[in-house]
């Protein structure tokens, strides 16, 4: 019996065994599907695979609950390589026959080359015979060897042909194996052996003939498949194995120049291919390649519409979908057809950006684990999988180790360094990140991301002898490149030589006017010299470089804005944009920007009209969308309802995904009074973008409104005990002092317990500790809000009255650096004063406090004090 009728044939016999011993259908029924199952095997044994299928089909339909006739028509499927088919049909029934369908189920899964669900699905399977035994054994070695651990799985197929020589299988995945392993003369003398004792068999001919072929022995490679066109079945399906061995035969034959006999096979091959598809979709990747992305997209939608089923081709759509910026129907179009075990890992990559630009974080991280699970050699999904794990809670250990995998695998990979090493320092393991950036930098000095990120790492770290040994190794090695003579002198400049700096950098900007990092580097170094007007210039020649960035012009504008009016910088920045036509949208935009914050709403709309409707960018819109909201704060100041509701309207449209602009028709509807229609639209939000902060607060806001501030503490108080979201809490405290007193206390300290390092909650506690007259507590809470905020002047002050009688000396110290940080604020100048007066320097105390006299003419305090000290000094 021919190789495509082995398993097929032992199945339906398995299947009639079971019929006569009896079945659970009615006897009629059993009688009608087992006629069917007769037929099948006759049409199976003339290679009338079409209408076996259809007979057991039949047989399924009579006898709906005979596993053993689904088993039947899987082992069908196997053998003309459906193995996609078989699983689909097996994979429900797995669960309550077990038994019955695990082999060729995982037979399917081999065939597709999922060896992970295949060496799933044999995990607890006992096998009742020899038989059973040997095809267990057959399918765990296969999975072996796809998995990449071919030498185990030959040494497995070795004892597995000494019990079974005959069976053709089991040669035929021995010298698959071999050939994984680059031995293909060990598989020609497994191969010739078995030909010569048991006869033709097209599989183990076709693998001769390629291990000839890997050898390049390409005129045996053509004898032995010229035999082995003759030992294929007759069928009415044209078998993967044919087509297999016509494929190698015409390429063999063309590489011999024998064409005329390569192209009579490569017309059976085309007859016998479905190519309009496969066509269609090259051409809609040529249009891809040229850029053509509507046509891409509607060769790819057409060819859907008409092979609903063909995931390439559903993935290729949702591929384009994801560089179009359509993240919902990237995600919808790939990640229910992606496959971990087979799909080509650039689709596999996109189906995981999809997943997270759609918030799908963990299911994308689920999907890339049991990937590498499957391919654990796989670099490029060990990258993506340590990436994606270190990005998510609970999951860093995991990314560790995928990257060193991958770094393992393939040493030049410096980005997956760079990963690393900043994971290392928010781990605070700078010696662990500095390593890895030393083996990055050796392995690949040209990546200069890498390399910037190495030096300023070693600067921050203060290893300052480093940090010059590389940047002359950078000037020694890479003298002709601007990016390394760039990155050397931006290290000079840290080090203190700004003089060299200057002018390596000047000289680079000179030579190479295109240098980006160049001329930002050089525009800091004028910047810091307060020399204004060439820092500007240098800027804007950046800017002009890279005109979609608006920080370059921005930081220009923040410099020539020091000596200028508001006016003055916005004429400046319309000059810009007349002068420089790249620069014109985000001149205008920042121009727009200064008049909104000015309150002339009237020159902003003139000027934002003048950006064109396709140079529109994304801060043009975010200013576009400030500028409606004043708009509609404005016209509800004057009570003109339909022009506010009409401009928050347009606000919340412009950036649909922008919770303080979708907040404004909520705004504008509790102005007008309208508290039921501003809760619907809070409602609404909350079930578009969540529970978030905001919502809250402006819920809070309404409640105060429409009922008053004690039912807004409430509402307030049991949003927190439900969700514990710190940012509540100094709205909550601060209504707290008024409406709930004694809850104050509490409150703080929830807060301090729930975020420890944040200096408010500290302030908080320590406020209301100092207020109880508990100053000890206040004096640790102060201490602990200052070890987390050193330059918090606030809180050093508050600290320096604490200490005032008691640490006179750090009080002093605490004051003079709150009042260097803040020498405009009065009360802050008062606790400076008068703790200057307590240590008996009252002629510095009364200029001190004259000074926050003045600021804050209004306070009896100060007044108090200045006396207290003039009366000291006998005035």
């Amino acid at each position: 019996m021919n190789t495509a009728l082995r398993l097929l044939a032992a199945t339906v016999s398995a299947s009639l065994i079971v019929f006569a011993a009896g079945c659970s259908s009615s006897d009629e029924s059993g009688s009608e599907a087992a006629g069917h199952i007769d037929r099948a095997e006759t049409y199976a044994d003339q290679g009338q695979y079409r209408s076996a299928m259809l007979e057991v089909r039949n047989a399924v339909q009579k006898d709906p609950g005979n596993v053993e006739h689904v088993v039947t028509l899987a082992g069908i499927y196997n053998n003309i390589g459906a193995g996609e088919q078989t699983t689909e049909l097996l994979e429900p029934w797995l669960e309550d026959h077990r038994q019955q369908v695990v082999l060729p189920l995982a037979r399917g899964y081999i065939l597709q080359g999922k060896h992970l669900s295949a060496r799933e699905t044999l995990e607890g399977f006992t096998p009742e015979s020899d038989a059973q035994k040997q095809q267990h054994q057959l399918l765990l070695a296969q999975s072996k060897h796809l998995a990449g651990n071919s030498q185990e799985a030959i040494q497995e197929l070795r004892e597995l042909r000494k019990a079974a020589p005959a069976n053709p299988d089991i040669t035929a995945a021995l010298a698959r194996a071999l050939l994984a392993e680059n031995e293909a003369n060990a598989a020609v003398n497994e191969l010739t052996g078995w030909t010569e004792e048991h006869g033709d068999d097209p599989e183990i001919l076709y693998l001769t003939g390629l291990a000839h072929y890997r050898m390049g022995n390409v005129g045996e490679t053509t004898e032995v498949l010229t035999d082995a066109t003759g030992s294929v079945p007759t069928s009415d399906i044209f078998l993967p194995i044919r087509r297999q061995i016509l494929t190698l035969l015409s390429r063999s034959l063309t590489e011999q120049g024998r064409i005329t006999e390569a192209q009579v096979y490569n017309k059976i091959l085309a007859e016998n291919t479905s190519s309009d598809t496969r066509e269609r979709a090259e051409s809609a990747i040529e249009a891809i390649n040229r850029g053509d992305l509507d046509t891409a997209r509607t060769t790819l939608e057409e060819l859907l519409q008409q092979n609903p089923d063909n995931d390439r081709v559903s993935m290729m759509l949702g591929a384009l979908s994801l560089q179009e910026g359509r993240s919902d129907d990237a995600q919808s179009l790939l990640v229910d057809k992606v496959d971990a075990e087979t799909t080509p890992t650039p689709l596999l990559r996109a189906a995981t950006i999809a997943q997270i630009d759609t918030g799908k974080r963990e299911e994308a991280l689920k999907t890339l684990s049991r990937a590498i699970t499957a391919r654990p050699n796989d670099v490029d999904l060990l990258a993506m999988h340590g990436l994606l794990a270190l990005s998510l809670p609970g999951e860093k250990d995991s990314g560790v180790a995928s990257l060193s995998k991958a770094l393992e695998l393939d040493r030049s990979r410096s980005r997956l360094r760079l990963a690393l090493a900043r994971h290392y320092m928010t781990q605070d393991q700078t010696e662990q990140a500095l390593a890895q950036m030393r083996v990055a930098f050796t392995e690949t000095p040209t990546d200069w991301s890498v390399t910037q990120y190495y030096l300023s790492l070693l600067l921050s770290t203060e290893r300052e002898t480093e940090a010059g040994e590389v940047a002359e190794s950078l000037i020694n090695g890479f003298a002709d490149n601007p990016r390394a003579v760039t990155l050397a002198a931006m290290t000079e400049h840290r080090l203190g030589d700004t003089e060299s700096a200057q002018n390596r950098l000047e000289q680079q900007t000179s030579e190479s006017s295109d240098n980006l990092l160049a001329l930002i580097a050089l525009g800091a170094i004028y910047q810091e010299q307060n020399q204004n007007d060439k820092a500007i210039d240098t800027l804007l020649r950046a800017a002009r470089l890279q005109p979609a960035n608006i920080g370059l012009l921005q930081a220009a504008g923040r410099l020539y804005s020091r000596n200028q009016s508001p006016d003055e910088v916005v004429t400046w920045l319309n000059d810009i944009a007349t002068e420089n036509d790249e620069l014109a949208p985000n001149a205008y935009t920042l121009a727009a920007q200064i008049r909104v914050q000015q309150g002339q709403l009237t020159d902003a709309r003139q000027i934002l009209d003048r950006i064109s409707e396709d140079a529109q960018t994304d801060q043009g819109r975010i200013v576009r969308g400030q500028l409606l909201v004043a708009e509609a704060e404005l016209a509800a100041s004057q009570e003109d309802w339909a022009t506010a509701r009409s401009k928050a309207a347009e606000a919340a449209s412009l950036r649909p995904n922008n919770l303080s602009f979708a907040l404004v028709p909520v705004r504008v509807a509790a102005a007008a009074g309208n508290h039921e229609e501003a809760m619907a639209g809070l409602d609404e939000l909350e079930s578009s973008f969540g529970e978030q902060t905001p919502i809250d607060l402006t819920r809070a806001r309404l409640i105060t409104t429409s009922e008053d501030e004690k039912a807004a503490f409430d509402y307030l108080l049991e949003r927190w005990e439900t969700a514990g979201n710190t940012e509540l809490m100094p709205t909550l405290l601060s209504l707290a002092k008024q409406y709930a007193p004694d809850s104050v206390g509490e409150l703080a300290q929830a807060w301090v317990s729930a975020a420890p390092a944040s200096t408010a909650a500290q302030l908080s506690l320590a406020e209301y500790q100092m207020s109880s007259g508990n100053e000890a507590a206040a004096i640790a809470s102060y201490e602990a809000a200052l070890e987390q905020s050193p330059d918090n002047p606030i809180t050093m002050n508050n600290l320096a009255w604490l200490l005032r009688e008691t640490d006179q000396e750090r009080a002093l110290s605490l004051a003079s650096r709150a009042s260097e940080l803040a020498p405009d604020n009065a009360a802050i100048l008062d606790t400076y004063g008068w703790i200057l007066h307590l240590a008996g320097r009252n002629q510095e105390a009364l200029t001190t406090l004259e000074k926050a006299l003045a600021l804050a003419p209004e306070s009896d305090e100060i007044q108090q004090h200045l006396e207290t000290i003039k009366k000291a000094k006998g005035q």
